[in-house]
């Protein structure tokens, strides 16, 4: 037991996650904030549904805008704080990446150190790893913890008509998800293959510019930079065309589960309040996007593995 969750402990994606916990608790209070505001304005429907004259409704109208506005401008504040820890742990490490290059440059290290990789860490890894690894996990543990908070409340409405009814959308959503992951993940280790050659490729360029330029012979040079410069950007493409086809089919789902879910309230399957209608659909609104945002999310995360697993070769 101790030994299996030593090698846990050691992983280095738990590392890298542990490494970024105030970003998490900073983006994670943004989905609690949202739960507690949905609560309190659901709570102030109540109230509105009951009373008679409208004028008497002015006040929790009021209310809820205030709620609506508080709610936005913190978390925007708590996002952007999360964000803000992200890249200054990202900063940091591209100022070790240097430190250790400079220092193993002096005791003539060893091929593994060279420009190149040095390069390719500063220059690549490091931002797809902040990109498409930090910024997904923490957006992920988020949007994780409102939908489950989401569930709960529609529990409480519907029961588990509504969540039977939405299951078979979920299951095809995750299959297909895992899919696109695989697909992902073999394209971040691709990606930082080619990005290594193309630096070398822009080194010998640059080196060999001057000469070929007096020579006015230029060609040779331009197919030897395009046989590593052409595949590097077909891969970046097929990543964003990949990303976002995942997100299209997330955006379908949204649409067919919040559309299972209107069908539910308007065909009176399941009995509710006026008040626990207006409430269901705000959880809805908030909540679907949250739950497929994180498949998307997901997808992507594998993007930024092979990022991650190159710079824990770093020393500390």
């Amino acid at each position: 037991m101790i030994k299996t969750f030593s090698v846990f402990k050691n992983n280095i994606f738990v590392k890298r996650i542990l490494s970024i916990r105030n970003s998490i608790i900073s983006y994670s209070f943004a989905s609690v904030l949202d739960l507690i505001t949905i609560l309190m304005i659901s709570s102030i429907f109540d109230r509105i549904s009951e009373i008679n004259i409208i004028s008497d409704a002015y006040f929790y109208i009021f209310l809820t805008i205030l709620l609506i506005i508080f709610r936005t401008a913190f978390v925007f504040l708590l996002r952007r704080i999360s964000f803000n820890i992200i890249f200054k742990k990202k900063f940091h490490k591209e100022k070790i990446i240097v430190e250790q290059y400079i220092e193993n440059k002096s005791k003539n290290s060893s091929d593994k150190n060279d420009l190149n990789l040095f390069k390719e860490k500063l220059v690549n890894s490091s931002n797809l790893a902040a990109v498409n690894f930090d910024i997904p996990v923490a957006s992920i543990i988020s949007e994780l913890i409102f939908a489950t908070g989401g569930i709960i409340i529609l529990l409480r409405i519907f029961g588990l008509k509504l969540f039977l009814f939405n299951l078979p959308v979920f299951f095809i959503l995750i299959i297909f998800s895992k899919f696109v992951s695989r697909k992902l993940n073999t394209l971040g280790k691709s990606i930082l293959q080619y990005t290594e050659k193309r630096l070398n490729a822009i080194d010998n360029v640059s080196i060999l510019a001057i000469e070929l330029s007096a020579m006015a012979d230029s060609g040779n040079l331009v197919n030897y930079f395009e046989k590593v410069n052409q595949p590097f950007n077909k891969i970046l493409s097929k990543q964003i065309i990949t990303s976002n086809m995942m997100q299209i089919y997330t955006e379908s789902a949204s649409f067919i589960i919040i559309l299972i879910s209107l069908i539910t309230l308007i065909s009176g399957i399941s009995s509710t309040s006026l008040a626990n209608s207006a409430t269901s659909l705000a959880v809805l609104s908030r909540m679907v996007p949250s739950f497929t945002r994180s498949i998307s999310f997901i997808t992507q995360l594998q993007f930024g593995v092979p990022s991650v697993v190159r710079l824990s070769q770093m020393k500390k």
